[in-house]
C-alpha cells in the first residue's frame, strides 16, 4: 500500500514539474514570438548597417530585404545609411551614424490596437508614417530633448551635438520636452522647423537648417540630365546621387545585391520638394497652375512581388490643379499568380499628394494597401512608392517606387 502511494505521489509530482515546465516553455515562446514582431523590411542598407537584438544580445548585418524586428537596435556607421519599408507602410531613412532604438511596432491590419515607438539615440532619421497613424494609432519618437506626437505625415528629427534639431514637410508634430513644455510645429503652426538645446531652449526657424537635409536621399536627378551627380549646398538641397533613371527594369528576388544604391532615391525622401522651377517653392508653383494634368509616363521604377518576378508595371494619374485634387488614379503590373491592380485618388497637400486606395485586386482576390507620392522637377515628376497585400492572406504582397512624367 506504501509502494503505491510513493508511486502516486512521484507520478502526481512529475505531472505538476511537466506541467509547469510547458507552461514556462509556452510563455517563453509566446514572450519570444511577441518580441520578435516584424517592424519592417530593409529596402535599403549602404555601407555598415546593423541591427541589435534588445531581447538575445544578437548582432545582425541588415541587407536588402532583411527584416527587422521590435526589439531592435539599429545603428548605422561611416559614410553608411538605410531605408527601411514599415509593416504598416510608413517609410523611415536613417543617415549615417545614427543608433535608432524600434522599441515597439505593431500594426494590425485587421483594426485591432497599433502602436510604433521610437527612440532616436544619436544620429538623424526622416519618415513618412503610414497606416499606424492614419487609423489612429499612437506614434511616437522619443529625442534626448523630449518625445515627438505626430499629427501629420513627413518629418524629420536629428541630434546635432547638444542640440536637437526638427523639421516638418507635411502635417504637423507636438513635441513634449522635458521641461513640460509643448512645441508644435508643422502645416497648422506659425514654424515648421526649430532646434531645442538640452535645457530646453527653443529656436525656432523659418527654414530647414542645411545640416538636416544632407546624407538621406539624394536631389532627385533632372530627366535633362542624369549621367553626372550635381553638388549644391544651398538649404533645402542636398548633394545629388547618380541613378540610371534610363533603366525600367524591375527589381526582383533574383536581382543582384552589392553596394550600389539601387533605390537610393525612392524619392519620397528627396530635398526638391523645397526647390521648384524658378526657385520658387513647389507649394507656390501650384497654386499658380490651372487645369488639369495627366502623368504616365515612367521614367523610373522598382517592382517586387512576394511570389516572384513582375512585368508589365504601369502607373497614371490624373492631376486636378484647379481643385487641388487627384480624381483618378491607377497602377497594374504582373507577377506568377496574375495582375495586380489599384485604383486610387486623393488631395495635393501642400507639396505631397495625399492618396488613398479605392479598390485593390491580386488575380481574383482582394487586396488593399497605401500609395504616396509628390511633386519633383518643379511639376514636371512625381515620384513616390506603393504597398500592396491580399487582405486575406497578407504573405501574399508588392511594394515598389516609381517616378513619372506627363
Amino acid at each position: 500500500m506504501m509502494n503505491n502511494l510513493s508511486f502516486l505521489a512521484r507520478r502526481t509530482a512529475l505531472r505538476t514539474t511537466l506541467s509547469i515546465s510547458m507552461l514556462i516553455l509556452a510563455i517563453t515562446v509566446s514572450n519570444s514570438a511577441l518580441a520578435n514582431d516584424v517592424a519592417g523590411k530593409t529596402i535599403l542598407a549602404k555601407g555598415q548597417v546593423e541591427a541589435f537584438d534588445q531581447a538575445n544580445k544578437e548582432k545582425r548585418t541588415l541587407r536588402r530585404r532583411s527584416e527587422i524586428f521590435n526589439v531592435d537596435n539599429i545603428i548605422t556607421g561611416d559614410k553608411s545609411k538605410a531605408q527601411f519599408s514599415m509593416s504598416d507602410g510608413g517609410l523611415i531613412t536613417l543617415k549615417e551614424n545614427t543608433n535608432v532604438l524600434i522599441s515597439n511596432y505593431k500594426f494590425d491590419p485587421e483594426g485591432g490596437e497599433s502602436s510604433a515607438t521610437l527612440e532616436l539615440v544619436n544620429g538623424g532619421l526622416r519618415s513618412i508614417s503610414g497606416l499606424i497613424k492614419k487609423s489612429g494609432g499612437d506614434y511616437q519618437v522619443k529625442t534626448p530633448v523630449g518625445s515627438i506626437g505626430i499629427r501629420g505625415t513627413h518629418f524629420a528629427v536629428e541630434v546635432v551635438g547638444d542640440d536637437v534639431v526638427f523639421a516638418v514637410y507635411s502635417g504637423s508634430i507636438d513635441v513634449q520636452l522635458t521641461n513640460q513644455t509643448t512645441l508644435s510645429l508643422g502645416s497648422t503652426e506659425d514654424f515648421s522647423f526649430a532646434s531645442v538645446n538640452i535645457e530646453g531652449e527653443v529656436t525656432r526657424m523659418t527654414q530647414a537648417p542645411a545640416s538636416i537635409s544632407l546624407g538621406y536621399s539624394g536631389v532627385l536627378p533632372s530627366k535633362k540630365n542624369t549621367s553626372a551627380a550635381n553638388e549644391n549646398t544651398d538649404d533645402g538641397q542636398a548633394l545629388a546621387s547618380v541613378i540610371d533613371s534610363s533603366s525600367e527594369s524591375p527589381i526582383t528576388e533574383d536581382s543582384p545585391q552589392n553596394d550600389v544604391d539601387v533605390i537610393e532615391d525612392l524619392g519620397v525622401y528627396s530635398e526638391s520638394e523645397w526647390q521648384g522651377g524658378r526657385d520658387l517653392p513647389i507649394a507656390e508653383l501650384i497654386a499658380e497652375r490651372t487645369g488639369t494634368l495627366s502623368y504616365g509616363n515612367i521614367s523610373q521604377s522598382t517592382v517586387n512581388s512576394s511570389v516572384g518576378q513582375v512585368s508589365d508595371f504601369a502607373i497614371n494619374m490624373t492631376v486636378d490643379f484647379d481643385n487641388a485634387s487627384v480624381p483618378q488614379g491607377s497602377l497594374s503590373f504582373t507577377d506568377s499568380q496574375g495582375q495586380w491592380f489599384a485604383a486610387y485618388s486623393g488631395l495635393i497637400n501642400v507639396d505631397q499628394l495625399d492618396l488613398g486606395v479605392n479598390f485593390a485586386s491580386h488575380g481574383n482576390n482582394r487586396a488593399d494597401g497605401i500609395i504616396f507620392a509628390a511633386f519633383s522637377d518643379g511639376l514636371d515628376e512625381i515620384f513616390g512608392g506603393f504597398n500592396l497585400q491580399e487582405i486575406n492572406n497578407p504573405s501574399v504582397n508588392a511594394e515598389g517606387s516609381f517616378k513619372i512624367n506627363p
